[in-house]
């Protein structure tokens, strides 16, 4: 923690904490409040203005198409849900969790159950925005659903933390040498922490800053308070995607940040704590425009390609004859591209029997393949729109 020592942006205060039979004192960080305004280099504002550009892109093609937002949005969701857990070192196969999801009788495992908690919690936050600014109280919220079912749910499930948290130190050894050997210690729980939630709810939501540069530093800040005894990324990321919401900047979540940062997670993580040690604002903000960018540019040719693979699939059911339930299940697939006879029953408000013949003729048709190999329980995925799900970012 030493490296902090001279931060220009926070303080180190001593902290003592109950371990086991002993007391472990170590130093934790706590970041100053944000300031009413940031001088920004010429080269960030760059990267917010292409940011800018890329999101009214991706916006507006959102809202000019003829399908419902929320279908563009589930998968993004569920792509998200994959790539944020991961940066956790949560990892389930994408196969696996759309499969749970499919079907209750698909075996589910705590990292599925962590992954599709997530959708749980965006799907939360979205309807929440109709009530709520982003602030601790919703953040609360989205934690008690993601921790859901999981070993991470405890008495403090929904809460801001009681206990001090430490960050970076390998898992496999001793908690009182886990807090010692931590790479970054947030701010001991209490008033100091309560006190920078508050501050940090009210800039995130007063700041006179262009929106973009204000999500960033919102970010940042939120991660080095570290609210929560885990899933802080998780939760982070997610009200970041919340806030460009808020703004009126998107519609709905149709951007992914977590696999742009996934893939530079050691730049990600560095770039964070340097904030904290140097107050380096320029290169955090401008790597976070970044990821905008790229990943709003990616969120437009994936949405291209799902729109192109629905009309040629609904034009490949009318050449074959094929009329009724199959046509509806086609736009389900775009957001959830595994399903069950007994999904398209309950979404479509049709029968059983109206469901088998649908996913029979989806299936002589070679729209979706049957995953299972088993006479009952049987899932069925459109291996197209799972295969742009796989896609890296480009």
């Amino acid at each position: 923690m030493e490296r902090f020592a001279d931060s220009p942006v926070g303080q180190l205060v001593p902290v003592e904490v109950p371990v086991g039979d002993e007391m472990v004192r170590q130093l934790a960080f706590v970041p100053s409040p944000l300031p009413d305004e940031l001088t920004l280099s010429q080269a960030t504002w760059s990267a917010a203005m292409n940011a800018a550009v890329e999101l009214g892109q991706l916006a507006g093609i959102t809202r000019s198409l003829q399908v419902e937002p929320r279908l563009l949005a589930g998968l993004t969701v569920r792509r998200e849900a994959l790539s944020t857990s991961a940066l956790e070192g949560t990892y389930a196969p994408v196969v696996d969790v759309l499969a749970s999801e499919a079907s209750p009788l698909s075996p589910r495992t705590t990292a599925i159950t962590e992954v599709l908690n997530f959708v749980h919690a965006a799907d939360h936050g979205v309807r929440r925005l109709a009530e709520l600014p982003v602030c601790v109280r919703l953040a609360c919220e989205l934690h008690a659903i993601l921790v859901e079912g999981t070993p991470s749910e405890d008495y403090q499930k929904g809460q801001v933390r009681e206990t001090q948290v430490a960050v970076g130190a390998s898992v496999t050894v001793p908690p009182a040498e886990r807090l010692r050997n931590a790479r970054f210690v947030p701010p001991p729980p209490g008033r100091v922490l309560i006190d920078g939630l508050s501050q940090w709810e009210r800039w995130s939501n007063t700041a006179s800053m262009h929106p973009l540069m204000r999500v960033a530093v919102s970010h940042c800040q939120f991660e080095t308070l570290h609210p929560f005894t885990d899933g802080n990324g998780r939760i982070g990321r997610l009200l970041a995607i919340l806030q460009l919401i808020e703004a009126g900047i998107l519609d709905t979540p149709v951007v992914n940040l977590s696999p742009y940062f996934e893939a530079r997670r050691d730049q990600y993580i560095g770039l964070l704590e340097q904030v904290s040690a140097t107050g380096a604002w320029d290169e955090w903000v401008a790597f976070f425009c970044d990821a905008l960018a790229s990943q709003a540019a990616d969120g437009v040719r994936r949405i291209r390609e799902l729109l192109d693979w629905r009309d040629s699939t609904l034009a490949r059911l009318r050449d074959a004859g094929v009329r009724g339930t199959a046509h509806n299940v086609i736009d389900q697939l775009i957001s959830q591209p595994m399903t069950t006879a007994r999904a398209i029953s309950d979404h479509h408000g049709v029968s059983a029997s109206a469901a088998n013949h649908a996913l029979r003729r989806l299936l002589e048709t070679g729209i979706v393949q049957e995953i299972t190999g088993k006479p009952y329980a049987r899932v069925y995925a459109a291996t197209d729109v799972l295969a742009l799900l796989h896609r890296p970012s480009s």
